[in-house]
């Protein structure tokens, strides 16, 4: 049986190895063999893009594919960031208090609701450190984990840390069978164990699982999430871009770090796929129907496209101080649901969806509108 604290650690392993284990010298090779681009052209781009505004290193230059000139001039290659600027770009552009707030999931879901916005069901909060959750049934030790568990617990129940990312050490439990969990893919845990092993001092929401829309099922099971990228500037949202992240058979959640999940570039204004991808670097391929069902993606429109940017939209000014934000929402059978609210967002998930880099005109006059320093101006 594998502990949750196994889990978590495997998911950190696979996230964090999602691009450090890219071979430089196999993707030099696999790149040259692709483009007929030599080696001594490839360690030339990759030193000036070093030195850009991207700070991009190696890793980065074959995780987006750059060493392809016919679909890269020099010019967009600057346009690609690394998460590596992530952090001194959210420092510019956020307000720290704020992001404190939109880092805790509850306080997040607390005022969204208070605005009338839907999130999902919280059904109790796992937390050991005095804290209470309103009228959310608080549980503090793992006695009062397992009797929910075998108790008032709904299922099936997705359970994920407090103030976690990436949907790290999160699991799915699809039932309960006598003492026994059934979680998802097939594992069975005692209920018990699993009280003693889910991380109190981290702390844990237990929600009810998301049931996505009617027309997102012949894709997959699991809830799949838009993220929508926006800024705001002179106190009104603007959308940058919007992406749809679909999970892959098996996977309990959408983030593209896991393997077979993929990324889809939507359009802004209709909610029409316009490009799908998975995997990355040299082994990236487009994707134009789900390798899974088999059911076409590209040109398909998503559902409840107008009261999801509605949603956003309406809902962006109440973080504002947090200038540039990303919403992760649900398209459920109830309509858009709001999962996440984010300082910031990883720049990979446009710059793979869409084939283009992050540092557009307009971003660029925004970063600068908020006082980041950039080296040039496209």
């Amino acid at each position: 049986m594998e502990s949750q604290e196994t889990r978590f650690a495997r998911d950190a392993e696979n996230f964090i190895s999602h691009r450090q284990t890219l071979n430089i010298q196999q993707c030099l090779t696999a790149a040259r063999a692709q483009t007929g681009k030599s080696f001594g052209a490839q360690v030339r781009d990759i030193i000036r893009l070093a030195r850009a505004d991207g700070k991009l290193q190696p890793a980065d230059y074959y995780y987006f594919r750059l060493y392809d000139d016919a679909a890269y001039p020099f010019e967009e290659k600057r346009r690609f960031l690394s998460e590596r600027v992530h952090p001194a770009v959210i420092e510019r552009c956020s307000d720290p208090q704020w992001r404190v707030l939109a880092d805790d999931k509850f306080l997040t879901y607390s005022l969204l609701e208070s605005c009338g916005a839907p999130v999902p069901e919280t059904q109790a909060v796992y937390a050991a450190n005095g804290r209470r959750f309103g009228r959310v049934p608080t549980l503090s030790t793992a006695d009062d984990l397992a009797g929910f568990l075998t108790g008032a617990a709904s299922y099936p129940l997705f359970a994920k840390p407090l103030a976690g990312i990436f949907s790290l050490g999160a699991c799915r439990i699809e039932r309960r069978e006598d003492d026994t969990l059934c979680l998802a893919g097939g594992e069975r845990v005692p209920v018990n164990a699993f009280a003693v092993e889910l991380d109190r001092e981290q702390g844990y929401l237990l929600q009810t699982v998301l049931r996505p829309h009617a027309m997102l099922r012949k894709y997959a099971d699991a809830t799949s999430t838009v993220r929508i990228i926006l800024i705001i500037d002179n106190g009104a949202p603007e959308i940058l871009h919007t992406i749809w992240k679909i999970p892959g058979a098996g996977n309990i959640a959408d983030n593209f770090w896991r393997k077979g999940n993929m990324l889809a570039a939507v359009d802004s204004d209709t909610g029409t796929i316009r490009r799908v991808v998975r995997g990355d670097g040299p082994e990236m391929e487009e994707v134009v129907n789900h390798p899974d069902s088999g059911a076409p993606l590209v040109g398909e429109t998503l559902p409840d496209w107008r009261r999801l940017i509605d949603l956003v939209t309406e809902n962006a000014r109440v973080f504002a101080p947090i200038r540039f934000q990303s919403w992760d929402v649900a398209l459920c059978e109830e309509g858009p649901v709001v999962v996440e609210v984010n300082a910031g967002s990883a720049f990979n998930l446009s710059q793979l969806a869409k084939g283009e880099g992050f540092l557009t005109d307009r971003y660029t006059n925004f970063l600068l509108s908020c006082g980041y320093k950039l080296k040039t101006r496209h």
